[in-house]
């Protein structure tokens, strides 16, 4: 149902089994889920119904770093969260991306891709994704990569009307988060501020936090501020470790269409990705190259471009360019951003209209992001000329190992890390289960919780992720498993393939007893970005 106000759910009229922070893919995911395993469940949005002004003004802030971008766009703050504007392209992480890759850098999380799978069928069906081929491997080096398109799902039409007419689920917005009460390693309700600016208490067996990539570490980062440092006790990750997908032109190919082993997409688009061989013997992150195959005009003009020089390849290019056996490609990526502690969410000074500190982010991409994007070109050349299957040229600013240009795609608007999960709680903000460290009552859920990023786009690993929340969620009260599948999920037809608020780095600590993570090598100077 959906409630009139906030007044109308708060002050202990009722205690709910569980009470969602936010209405994004998320927070939508497990109020499905849960309500219809027969908890009652209360959501609050801190947005309004549609978009507003008013309300996204409240996300603005500042990037600090070489290249920004303006906080208040990148992410959208009214019911449906960022699936408002998502683009609908979707892949689970691959299994390498669970562990730790490159020596010196901290990302490995504390599940495998094996605990998310049996959620794989049902967040495609929650996305609305279809089948793709199975990943082909083309060398020890290289593989062959699909990713699934949403239409894209839209939550706020597609879940708005379920959630109205739900028995157990009550949704509120214009419901904005402002302060939490704790005793005794519980939180014990929220404070919450209501469209007419009046504060009410809510009251929940269990709380979980899904505000979002930036906005959880925010408010937690706020909390801890106004209480003494009692909701995360150990806030040595805290707003830490934070992470976008660069995304960036690297260059152009020349391909023999009658040999490449791949086939462009409904987008005109094949993905290419260094295998997991690869990425321990030539120590990069993950990375898809996608290839987009231009025009005909584009083609004859990239031939020409070439003929100067390197006029053989040109004129086998003109040769086959004749009976059209030949085919120009931009080369574009996205990547894995290394989880770093200097990369972080903090506080500003400015507030906003609820009295919250504003986003400070600290962000930057460095040398590591900046060589995985060279060795992977380089890697995907090589495999061309080897095979004779064509040409690929890299454009000047990655082979001159230059600055990331700013006049390109730069990110994703995937906001990731922040409130990491960790066996240990000078590492990470959530254990396994999501549970904050230190409170037996409260969850986060969200790309904030990622101790890596992968190459894929977050949101079907969210949705996976909220899928194995609400299983545990239903758990506790009786109610069982969610009788999930065990399916694989639509990537898997055919053949399978192969700290606180201060600044400065946070240091590096030793595991604490029982971890079984291991603890983490400080990051050498070289990874730092510059001044």
């Amino acid at each position: 149902m959906l409630a009139p106000n906030l007044n109308a759910v708060a002050d202990g009229r009722r205690t709910y089994d569980v009470c969602l922070v936010g209405a994004g893919p998320a927070g939508i995911t497990l109020a499905e889920l849960l309500g219809k395993r027969g908890l009652s469940v209360l959501l609050l949005e801190a947005g309004p119904m549609e978009y507003s002004v008013e309300s996204q003004a409240l996300y603005e802030g500042d990037v600090f770093g070489k290249l920004s971008f303006p906080l208040s766009v990148a992410r959208l703050r009214f019911f449906g969260g960022t699936s408002n504007h998502w683009g609908g392209w979707s892949r689970r992480l691959d299994a390498h991306d669970f562990e730790n890759k490159i020596p010196g850098v901290d990302g490995e999380w504390p599940i495998k891709r094996s605990d998310l799978d049996p959620y794989a069928g049902l967040s495609s069906e929650i996305l609305d994704l279809k089948p793709v081929p199975a990943d082909q491997p083309l060398d020890d080096n290289l593989t062959y990569i699909h990713f699934s398109y949403s239409p894209p799902t839209n939550f706020n039409v597609k879940y708005r009307e379920s959630l109205e007419k739900s028995p157990n689920v009550t949704v509120v917005t214009q419901a904005a988060l402002i302060n939490v009460t704790e005793r005794g390693g519980q939180i014990t309700g929220l404070i919450v501020r209501g469209a007419d600016n009046r504060d009410e208490t809510i009251t929940a067996r269990r709380y979980v936090l899904c505000a979002g990539g930036i906005e959880n570490s925010r408010l937690l980062l706020w909390f801890n501020a106004i209480n003494g440092n009692r909701i995360v006790k150990t806030p040595t990750a805290l707003g830490r470790y934070w992470m976008e997908h660069p995304h960036f032109t690297l260059g152009e190919a020349l391909l023999n269409t009658t040999q490449v082993p791949w086939t462009f997409d409904q987008k005109n688009t094949a993905y290419i990705s260094p295998t997991t061989h690869a990425i321990r013997e030539r120590h990069v992150l993950n990375c898809a190259l996608r290839l987009h195959a231009m025009h005909y005009e584009g083609t004859k003009a990239l031939v020409a471009d070439l003929a100067c020089v390197a006029p053989d390849t040109a004129q086998w290019a003109l040769n086959k360019l004749k009976y059209k056996l030949v085919c120009g490609t931009q080369i574009r990526a996205n990547w894995e951003q290394a989880p770093l502690p200097w990369n972080r969410v903090t506080l500003g000074t400015a507030r906003d209209a609820l009295g919250i500190p504003r986003v400070d982010l600290h962000w930057e991409y460095g040398d590591i992001e900046r060589t995985t994007a060279r060795r992977v070109f380089q890697m995907f050349g090589e495999y061309l000329i080897r095979t004779n299957m064509g040409r690929a040229k890299m454009l000047p600013w990655l082979a001159a190992d230059g600055d990331f240009p700013d006049d390109d795609e730069i990110r994703g608007n995937h906001h990731m890390g922040g409130t990491r999960m960790s066996t240990d709680p000078q590492r990470g903000v959530v254990d396994a289960d999501l549970r904050v460290h230190g409170l037996s009552n409260f969850y986060i859920c969200g790309s904030s919780v990622f101790p890596s990023a992968g190459q894929a786009n977050p949101t079907w690993t969210i949705v996976q992720l909220a899928c194995r929340l609400a299983d545990h969620l239903a758990r506790p009260d009786g109610a069982g498993a969610l009788g999930v599948t065990t399916q694989p999920a639509p990537a898997t037809r055919g053949r399978p393939a192969s700290g606180d608020a201060s600044t400065g780095p946070a240091p590096a600590k030793p595991a604490s007893a029982g971890s079984t993570a291991p603890a983490p090598t400080p990051a050498p100077a070289s990874m730092k970005p510059a001044a």
